[in-house]
């Protein structure tokens, strides 16, 4: 079956490429968000290079999945043609290509009128692909966010305009230092259908700030040497700690994750660090995955009672009623949609308190 040839509204329309130039985002003309090292390597990438060596293997590979990589600008043009090259042909069986693979367009004023406007599609089994998310009539200065994919790599991005249309830098963000979350595959965007549908993602345009994404999935166990590349990052707004659901054992957050903190904390004296246990999973997780909030709650209290007053506990197990994985997962643990937007729902307050204490 051929649905794009059954259902027109399925289907991709042909890219007219009169009257278009196209940009190369390593060029400079495009505000590249959320990839930290992009405007001193143009890599796509969440680590620096020399960062290879000291990080496991897995946590490098995932590393080069652009979840949080963002570009804002403002341009008159009608038209917007978005041509990528992606790095991983295998699809996931859980997670839509959108998601995966795809990059999905916002346009509006950040913080004012912002809203979703389109896809940019993968084509099925490929990793070159053109789309057009955005043709209007009404030539006037807009405001656009792209997101990038949250489980593939890019190796490219090209975008199109009218040709002589204005490119101009994007409003500021309200604060310009990031606020830096690392964890799992959760926090890496997994399995939200399109990328700005994340709960990073969804928290950047919320709170109109900077999210710089180091979710990896099955693979958030609290490596120190990942702590160390982080410290790297300069003048963070906040810290996010959420690898409860990767951390295998309480000896091993026991073990690792009072030094992680250490690292971050030596690193940043004064920022907020806010420690997050996981979201309600379904039963079956009760077997797998054993529970280790009470574990990060008295780390957490340990170092408040050492005399930290700038690192909190948000329990994550409250972000959706226990009985509503059914409707918030894929698979009981991996958030849908909906499942994302209650816990940027639940987050949002959370932080935003916290950065107006500063």
């Amino acid at each position: 079956m051929d649905i794009e040839k059954l259902d027109r509204y399925m289907a991709r329309c042909a890219v007219d490429y009169t009257n278009i130039e196209f940009f190369d985002l390593r060029d400079g003309k495009f505000t590249v968000e959320g990839l930290y090292w992009f405007g001193h390597e143009k890599r796509y990438h969440r680590f620096p290079l020399d960062a290879e060596s000291s990080i496991p293997p897995a946590v490098w590979t995932l590393g080069g999945c652009t979840a949080g990589g963002q570009i804002r600008f403002v341009t008159d043009s009608c038209r917007i043609i978005v041509s990528a090259k992606t790095s991983n042909i295998k699809s996931s069986a859980k997670m839509a290509e959108t998601g995966r693979s795809g990059f999905d367009l916002y346009c509006g004023k950040p913080g004012e009128d912002e809203e979703y406007w389109n896809l940019v599609q993968p084509n099925p089994g490929e990793t070159e692909f053109t789309d057009e998310p955005f043709s209007v009539k009404e030539k006037k200065l807009r405001h656009f966010r792209l997101n990038f994919p949250l489980y593939n790599g890019v190796e490219e991005v090209f975008i199109g305009l009218e040709k002589n249309s204005q490119i101009l830098p994007p409003e500021p963000l309200k604060d310009t230092r990031p606020i830096v979350i690392y964890g799992t595959s959760i926090t890496q965007g997994g399995c939200a259908s399109r990328p700005g549908s994340a709960f990073t993602n969804i928290l950047s345009r919320k709170l109109n700030m900077e999210f710089l994404n180091f979710g990896f999935s099955g693979n958030g166990q609290n490596h120190l040497s990942v702590a160390e590349v982080l410290t790297r990052i300069k003048d963070p707004a906040m810290f996010i700690l959420d690898s409860e659901a990767n951390s295998i054992s309480a000896d091993l957050v026991n073990d690792r994750v009072p030094r992680f903190l250490e690292i971050i904390r030596n690193a940043y004296p004064a920022i907020p660090i806010v420690v997050l246990s996981k979201i309600p999973y379904g039963k079956r997780y009760a077997v797998e995955l054993p529970s280790l909030k009470a574990e990060f709650q008295h780390i957490v209290a340990e170092k408040q009672a050492a005399g930290d007053k700038n690192i909190f506990f948000a329990d994550g197990s409250n972000f959706f009623d226990a009985k509503d994985y059914s409707e918030n997962t894929v698979d009981g643990a991996h958030p849908t949609d909906r499942g994302f937007a209650q816990m940027a729902e639940k987050l949002e307050p959370i932080l935003r308190n916290l950065l107006t204490e500063q």
